[in-house]
Formats: structure tokens, sequence, C-alpha cells
């Protein structure tokens, strides 16, 4: 058995089996693209919710007992002085009336259909606030547009303080089976109708925002791009394998590897039942960039084992026999560390990691067992340049040895300083401003909505009644109070109630005398009061989207400013603060909803991340502390492994300041390619001081002889790859591919400088 742990013996065996190892590799992609059909689309982006997180579980908690909050709306703006007159009230209620026919719409709200509690002598009369606009005089409309005013329902929150601005919310509820073609059913009916409603009516500025129609526009976006940005993107990568290696063969056979390992491992994850969302773009670049690196490694030693005049097969052969160990090492790495992203509860951060770990292992099978004995079947002439490319690795080993002092102590000194500067970043994720206006105005529409009308950030508050009813006057006075507390917070825009319609109710059952505006006095009374106002409701409008069905629980929503991750956790602070002064904290819950668990997903996903690093790097130090049989390089591949991260999240501070949670993806995914460059390195160190009794100066320059110049290709490869997703309108993924970028040049430069040096100093390893 011994023999198969034998490299020279394997890659022999490899070449020598080509034919058959070549066929038993185009089985295994077969196999693997059976499960393509089964791959599924999912655009919900509660998907990102973690998934035993609290604030996620009040968020889903609150969606499922009250209408969802997060509805698509449509944002009206008038150039006259308000919306207030015959035609633009009449083409709001036409909206209004038409937004009830979209398919799987549930719920319609606007300012027309607005039920508006007023007495006349001793009736209390519940009726639409505007009704057949065009029928309407003039005074009755200039009345409507006073009273609005006191509608603390809807004033400040269905339509502006200035009266030019107004929304239609319309609550949507698409099957769950195929959310994405319910979503395109709903979309392309709406826009269209909206197409018809602006070229007709040109003095209204109409717009779309809503979580909703990003969840429409997703898939989308990856359909528009993905045709453009990824033919691009191997384009870019090819070019720079060509100009390094200057080789059709290599680059032919590199594409071969490249999308067997996308297919295959697209087709796995189909098999598994994958569900894909918007984060799946990451996982083809991942894959392509690391399969790329593989036969980089192996192009770059069969090369100048050509130059050196050994036939092709020979030349695969000798490839093989330095490569196998650290190609099998690095991927084994690579795979611990994008499977640590299984230890977050977020289900597209698991996908990726598992779908690059699946990839990257078949990467590796497909450039050993299929592209190795593909090549030696050829003759390839190796590029001009090979030994020039190898003269230059090993320049840059003996700068690093001849300045080994400044450098032993510089490259940390420089690390640290970097490190402490870690604290300056600043969480901060927004989803309604995740869209370039490349593909959408979506982002710059909400940031105008919130001017003109604010309330872009809602939040829920859950209110459960300790006398299990919410009629109870006792429970509606500590609702009220709670209110009148929001209501007077600079954060808050609007704030809707129960505690504000009862005392509605209450004035109106008394001849609107403001005097009772008040919480009405008895539990039977508040009852009465709210079976008559839903018994006076339209058809299709009740009190489900503030009240639980058991009548035990009642939803505050609040509008907040529009404000960063930050800024909301402090709003956030206060709250709990005054709900435990006040004695509230049993009844009332802290804020809830998509915009809160973003504020919070940054936050998570760096936990959860740390902890997969952390796991990661000793389960890899580990590794290759048994696999080298030394207790010293698995220390000494700490430095080179982790620092690069810990700088770049400096070097972030320094430049970009805000951190999304993609960047916390990247440090977590970063960790497996660095520790790549350390392998290769390593690897060919050790086989230098053990096989070829080198010491250690010589050894070092041994290892960047054979592997150096890979590494820079690798690097250049992996930063042209990542950069590609700067042209995507999906911007956190901007923030990924920097991230990564700087920690892949970052571990370049540690790994040359300071990693050889340490090696030079500590390993005092004596052989005869």
């Amino acid at each position: 058995m011994s023999k198969f742990f034998n490299s020279t013996y394997l890659s022999q065996l490899i070449i020598e089996k080509r034919v058959f190892s070549m066929i038993g590799c185009l089985v295994v992609l077969l196999v693997c693209v059976q499960g393509l059909p089964k791959l599924t689309f999912n655009p919900d982006i509660e998907n990102m919710f973690p998934e035993n997180n609290s604030t996620a579980q009040l968020a889903r908690y609150i969606d499922e007992t009250f209408i969802p909050t997060e509805n698509v709306v449509i944002a009206v703006n008038t150039t006259d002085k308000s919306v207030f007159t015959r035609r633009t009230l009449d083409v709001l209620e036409t909206m209004t009336e038409k937004a009830w026919t979209i398919p799987h719409s549930v719920r319609t709200d606007s300012i027309t259909n607005y039920s508006y509690v007023r007495s006349v002598d001793d009736d209390v009369m519940v009726e639409p606030f505007i009704e057949n606009a065009l029928d309407l005089d003039e005074a009755l409309i200039q009345q409507r547009a006073k009273a609005v005013e006191s509608e603390k329902a809807i004033f400040g929150s269905l339509i502006s303080k200035d009266k030019k601005t107004t929304i239609i919310s319309i609550t949507l509820d698409p099957p769950l089976v195929d959310q994405e073609a319910a979503l395109t059913e709903t979309f392309t009916y709406l826009l269209n109708y909206l197409d018809e409603v602006r070229l007709s009516n040109p003095e209204l500025d109409i717009r779309l925002v809503g979580i909703p129609y990003i969840e429409y526009l997703s898939p989308r976006l990856i359909k528009s791009e993905v045709p453009i940005v990824m033919p691009a993107m191997l384009l870019l990568i090819f070019a720079s394998v060509f100009v390094l290696l200057r080789s059709v063969a290599a680059i032919i056979g590199a594409i071969s590897v490249v999308f067997m390992s996308l297919l295959s491992a697209f087709g796995s994850m189909g098999h598994l039942e994958a569900v894909l969302n918007q984060l799946v773009i990451t996982i083809p670049i991942l894959i392509t960039t690391l399969a790329l690196a593989d036969c980089v490694h192996v192009f770059s030693i069969y090369f100048q084992n050509v130059e050196d005049g050994y036939s092709s097969k020979e030349s695969m052969i000798r490839s093989l026999s330095l490569n196998l160990q650290p190609l099998f090492l690095t991927t084994l790495t690579t795979s611990i560390g994008f499977l640590c992203l299984n230890l977050t509860e977020v289900y597209p951060l698991r996908l990726v990691g598992n779908g690059v770990a699946i990839g990257v292992s078949l990467a590796f099978i497909f450039t050993i067992l299929f592209l190795a004995p593909l090549i030696s079947f050829f003759t390839l002439k190796a590029p001009k340049r090979t030994q020039s490319q190898t003269k230059f690795a090993k320049n840059i080993a003996r700068f690093s040895i001849s300045n080994a002092r400044t450098i032993f102590w510089a490259v940390p000194a420089v690390s640290v300083l970097l490190i402490l500067c870690i604290p300056l970043n600043r969480m901060d994720d927004d989803p309604t401003q995740m869209y370039s206006e490349n593909y959408s105005s979506f982002a710059k529409d909400t940031i105008w909505l919130d001017h003109k009308l604010g309330g872009t950030f809602p939040v829920s508050f859950l209110a459960t009644s300790d006398s299990d009813s919410i009629s109870d006057p006792a429970f509606l006075a500590k609702i009220d109070q709670f209110t009148k507390w929001l209501e007077d917070q600079k954060a808050v825009i609007h704030v809707t109630s129960l505690a504000n319609t009862m005392k509605t109710l209450n004035k109106s059952m008394h001849g609107d005398d403001p005097v009772w505006y008040t919480i009405p006095e008895s539990r039977e009374l508040s009852a009465q009061y709210l079976f008559f106002y839903e018994m006076s409701l339209p058809f299709g409008l009740d009190l489900n989207s503030s009240i639980s069905q058991d009548r035990r629980s009642t939803k505050i929503s609040a509008s907040l400013k529009n404000m960063s991750s930050n800024e909301y956790l402090e709003f956030e602070s206060e709250v709990a603060a005054y709900l435990k002064h006040s004695g509230l904290a049993e009844l009332i819950s802290l804020p809830s909803s998509f915009r809160v668990v973003y504020a919070y997903l940054g936050g998570i996903v760096i936990n959860q991340m740390l902890t997969g690093l952390l796991i990661g790097i000793v389960l890899i130090t580990v590794i290759l502390g048994l696999f080298f049989k030394s207790a010293l390089f698995s220390l000494l591949s700490v430095f080179p492994n982790i620092l690069p991260i810990a700088v770049a999240f400096g070097v972030w501070a320094l430049v970009f300041e805000k951190v999304s949670f993609m960047v916390a993806i990247g440090m977590g995914s970063t960790l497996g390619i660095v520790v790549d460059f350390t392998v290769h390195l390593l690897s060919k160190y050790n086989l230098a001081r053990t096989d070829m009794k080198l010491g250690p100066e010589d050894a070092v320059i041994y290892a960047f002889e054979t592997v150096g110049f890979a590494l820079i290709i690798m690097a250049m490869v992996l930063c042209a790859g990542f950069l590609v997703l700067n042209t995507l309108s999906f911007l956190p993924l901007h923030d990924f591919a920097r991230f990564s970028s700087i920690a892949f040049l970052l571990a370049l430069v540690i790994d040359f400088l300071l990693f050889p040096n340490l090696l030079i100093r500590f390993d005092k390893r004596i052989y005869g």
C-alpha cells in the first residue's frame, strides 16, 4: 500500500494508464451533469436571513401572524401643488382599483381606499376617503385635503406632509413553489400597466420600489449579465495565462478542465437539490480561478522539464511527481476553507462553500487524471520565456534573503499597524442599495421616495396583551404610551398603532369631539368599536394587517428615516432602554423587519466567519503538520495563512471603511485560497531540504525557482477574475471582489518576503 502514497509511482501509473484515466473522468462528468436539470432558482431575499437568529425569527413570525409589511410600492409625485386635484385623484383611484387585479395581490392600500371614519349627526360613517373623484366638487376635495392632516394612520405614511407625493401599497402573496414565475407574472402585468399610466399622465412622476421588486429584478439581472460577464472574465483570465505561459495548447487544456469542473460542480449541486440564489455568480468565478491555478502549476513545471530536454511524457510524469502532493494538499485545505462556510446560518453562504468545495475537488481530479494524461500524448514546445520567468522568481528569492533582517521586522511591524486599523471599519448593509443604476433605477428611486415621503425603513413591534385581549383598556393605554414615545423620536417619521385607531373611533363615536380622543374606558366598549369598524370596512380590507386572529396581539408599525446599520442599532438600543425603563419589555418586542435583519446580517456573518476561520486555521495547521511531519512547519504556516486576511481588513478600513456582509464572506472564502500559496512554497522547500539535502537558503531559492512564477500567475489570475465582478450591477459583489483581491496580493507579498525568512531563521535541521 505504501507505493500508493509515493507521488513518483502514482505519476507514472496515471500516465501509463492514461486512456483509462481519461475515460474515468468522462464518466464522472457524464454522471454529474445529469443533475443540471434539477437545479432551481429562488430570488426570495429572506433566504439570506440567519436561520436561528432571534431577530430573523421575530420578523418571520410577524409576517406569518399579520399581513407582510414588505410590499411593492407605487410612488406618485405630482408637479401640481398637491395630489388633491380631480385628475390626479382619479388616476390614483383607477390605479388602486387596478392594483387589486394584479396577479397574486391580496391587498391594496392608498389614500383613495383608506377607510375614513367620521361622525354625521348621531351616526358614525366609515367610507373610502376618495370615491368617484371626477364627480367630486372642489369644496369636498379641499375638505378632504384638509382632513387628511388629522388622519394619523396615513398622513406621513401613505401621503407626504406636503401632499405632493403619495403611494399605493400592494401586498403580494406569491406561491412558494415557483416564486420566480409568480413574480414574473405579477411585474410583467404591473410594469406594462404603469407604462400606460405614465404615457397618459406625463405630469406625474411614477416610480416602483419594494422588496418584491428586488426579488423580481435579481434573477433577471443575473440572466442578463452572466452571459456577458462570464465570457469576459474567462477571456481576461485565459489571456493573462496565455501572456505568461505563451502556449495555445496549455490554454485549450485549461479551458477543458474549467468547463468540466463547472459542469460537474453544478450538476453535483443539482443532485443535492440545491436552490440557487443571487450569490450563485461567485461559484463559477471561484471554481474557474482555482481550477486554472491547478493547471498553471502543472504546466509550469512541465514546461521547465521540456526546456531541459525531457520528452512530453517524461516531463508530465516529473511535473505530476512534484505537483501531486501539493495540489492534493491545496485542494484539501481549500475545501476545508470553503466548507467552513457551513458554520454560518445563512443557506446561500453554505451553498457557495459547498459548491466551491465540490468544484475545487473535481478540478483537482480533472487536472491530474484528464489534463495531464491528455497533454502527455502531444509534444508541446516550451515558451521562450520559461528561463526568464524562472530567473525572475529566483531574483525575488535572493532579494528576500539578502534583506532578511529588514524584512523580518518590517513586514510584521507594518502588518500590526494595519491590523490596529480594523476597528475603524463599520458595518453598513442596506438591501435597497444593492443594485447599481446600470441595470435598474431601484436604488435611486428608493432614495428619491425616502426624500419625498420617508419611511423606506419600516419596522414592526409585536405587542401581546397580558390579559389575552387587545381590547383591554390597560393594555391599550400601554400601547398608547409607547406610541407617543415613538412619535417623539427623531429617527421616526410615522407610527401606525391600534391605540391611535381606538382613540379615533372613540372620538368619532362622540361626535368627533377632540376631548374624546382617548382610549375607551372598558374592554366591552373597545371590542364593540373594533367589531363595528371591521364590519364597516370594504371587501378586501380587514384588520389582519395589525391584529392577530386570536385577538391577543397587535402590530405597531413605524417608518424610520433611512439609516446605516450602525445608526439603526443605536436606535434599537434606545428602544430597548425605554421598554425596560417603562416596564413594557414583557409586552412589546424589539423592532423587527427585513431591514432590521440586514442591519444585523453583517455582524452575524462576521462572528460566524471568525469562528469558521478559527476552526479552519486549526484544521489546516494540523493537516500541514501531519503532512510534512513537522510541528515547526505547522506553526510557521499560521503567519502567511492568517496575516493576509487580518491585514486586508486593516487596509479595507483605511480605503473603504464600510463593511458589508459580502466582505465577511470574503474573509471566510479567501482562507482556502491564501493557504495554496503557502503550501506550494512549503512543499518545494521541504522537498529541497529532505530529498536534495539543500540548506535553508538554497532550498528557498529552489522553491521559488520551481513554483515562484506560477504563484505570481496564480495571483494575477485570481485578481483578474475577481475584479471582473466590479462590472456587475449587484454591488455587494464589488466588496467581495475587492477584499479578496487585496487579500490575494497581500498573501503573495507575505509568502514571498516574510515566509522564506521565517523558514531560514527557524529551520535548524541538518542533513548529511
